[in-house]
């Protein structure tokens, strides 16, 4: 099944980027190919989930309230992520083409392992809003807020007209040094409470799976540049454990 070669596709990143971080915003080095405008290739990367969320809600005759309800929150959260999100990004940011192919690759297959598995070939394992379907609605909803929030955080570090890196406060920073990264992983946590399906908790790990090595990454790049980074006490990706 392809939800089994994905999955194995994305396990295997994790001992690479644990040697090797992916070469991104502050992480960004010669070596990976051409640069490209972060905040353009961003929005193109994004963009395919959340197309498949409107396809399929358009496109499936008698979709049930709850499949739709997963759509819809598949399809806010890409639309925030690939537009606003997108939007608002620095017009400086750039990235590489390897790393962009590499995050369309994700979403095309991604995309459409979550949205069709909703319609066909993996319908979630949910009835009649039952309280589990809706207390993972719930930690969905609750993560993509803190999300939300974690991205303002770090837009709003520098002043207009400064430049460098700041250390970032408030919010889940106040736990871990990759508070936008632990908030993403609550939000698809939700949503694999919510799906109860192979697809849902697929998407799950392979967020961990890609995100945890980039928190840890994170936290040695902080402590590395900011001294009194230490005295905060923070962990990386989980509050209080790693």
């Amino acid at each position: 099944m392809m939800w089994k070669v994905f999955a194995g596709m994305g396990l295997g990143v994790i001992p690479i980027l644990l040697l090797i971080p992916a070469p991104y915003g502050k992480f960004t080095r010669s070596g990976w190919g051409p640069k490209v405008s972060g905040r353009i290739s961003w929005m193109v990367q994004e963009a395919p989930c959340f197309f498949y969320a409107i396809y399929y809600m358009s496109e499936t005759p008698n979709l049930s309230p709850e499949g739709f309800c997963l759509l819809v929150m598949f399809s806010i959260h890409y639309y925030q992520r690939a537009f606003i999100y997108g939007y608002l990004m620095s017009s400086q940011s750039v990235t590489t083409i390897p790393v962009v192919l590499s995050a369309i690759f994700f979403n095309l297959v991604n995309g459409y392992l979550q949205c069709a598995g909703i319609v066909e070939h993996d319908k979630p394992n949910t009835t009649e809003w039952s309280p589990r379907f809706l207390i993972g609605i719930l930690i969905w909803a609750s993560g993509c807020l803190l999300n939300i929030h974690c991205d303002h955080i770090l837009r709003t570090l520098r002043k207009p007209g400064e430049h460098g890196y700041k250390i970032p406060y408030g919010g889940a920073f106040k736990y871990v040094s990759a508070g936008n990264y632990l908030t993403e992983s609550i939000e698809w946590l939700g949503w694999g409470i919510a799906c109860q399906n192979w697809s849902g908790w697929l998407f799950l790990v392979l967020t961990v799976s890609n995100l945890l090595p980039r928190a840890l990454s994170q936290h040695k790049w902080y402590l590395d540049n900011f001294p009194e980074y230490k005295s905060l006490n923070r962990k990386a990706f989980i509050p209080l454990i790693l």
